[in-house]
């Protein structure tokens, strides 16, 4: 209650974190559409200036996390905890940063959606949770507690949905379609990916847990 009366006296100054972590997922947002342009790119030399700018989204993310570490360190009260502001950017930083990593092995194994048609479909699975996850934090900055719900509830049933689509992907690999080597790049793709989701996952949830801080 005591941290509700200091944020009504001083919104604007305490609205910046809220505003950070907006910018943070639409990084993420954008480098996961990227991502899915990347699959979907016809030949190399686009493949190529799209993974260049794609890390471009890790610098952003990097400058954006390291003014909410400034923000935190030059306020006496913050309107959520500070463990709170701090793990939720680092989500968030991860996040983009994965998936430029995922961007990158693509490039480095030669790997596109003709390779394996189960790709695209979790890229866009991941596509579809990063603006979910956009939903979720901007749920936060309005204070709409069934925003945030209604993004949780999906971002769950996305992990589900994406079980499903890593166990088809893995019964395709071993079908006897592919060598071993190409099973080898596709497994660490699909690892990667899982641990995106899951990272997501994982931002959802401490969204959902500030969110019923503030109640």
């Amino acid at each position: 209650m005591l941290r509700k009366f200091i944020k009504s006296m001083i919104p604007s100054k305490g609205d910046i974190f809220f505003t950070l972590f907006e910018d943070l997922a639409v990084v993420s947002h954008e480098s996961a559409k990227i991502f899915v342009d990347i699959l979907n790119s016809q030949d190399m030399e686009t493949a190529n200036k799209l993974i260049a700018s794609s890390r471009e989204f890790k610098q952003k993310a990097n400058a954006i996390n390291k003014n909410v570490l400034q923000q935190v360190n030059s306020m006496l009260i913050t309107p959520i905890d500070r463990g709170d502001i701090q793990e939720l950017s680092g989500f968030l930083t991860k996040l983009t940063k994965r998936i430029v990593k995922l961007s990158t092995k693509l490039q480095i194994y030669n790997i596109d959606a003709n390779t394996d048609d189960c790709l695209i479909k979790n890229a866009n699975t991941l596509l579809i949770i990063t603006k979910v996850l956009l939903d979720s934090i901007q749920g936060l900055k309005l204070g709409d507690n069934e925003k945030i719900n209604a993004a949780d509830d999906k971002i769950n049933e996305l992990e589900e949905n994406g079980i499903e689509d890593f166990r088809h992907a893995i019964n395709e690999m071993y079908s006897g379609k592919f060598d071993t080597l190409t099973i080898l790049k596709l497994k660490e793709i699909y690892k990667s990916i899982d641990s995106v989701i899951e990272l997501s996952v994982n931002a959802a949830d401490l969204i959902m847990q500030i969110s019923l801080k503030s109640i």
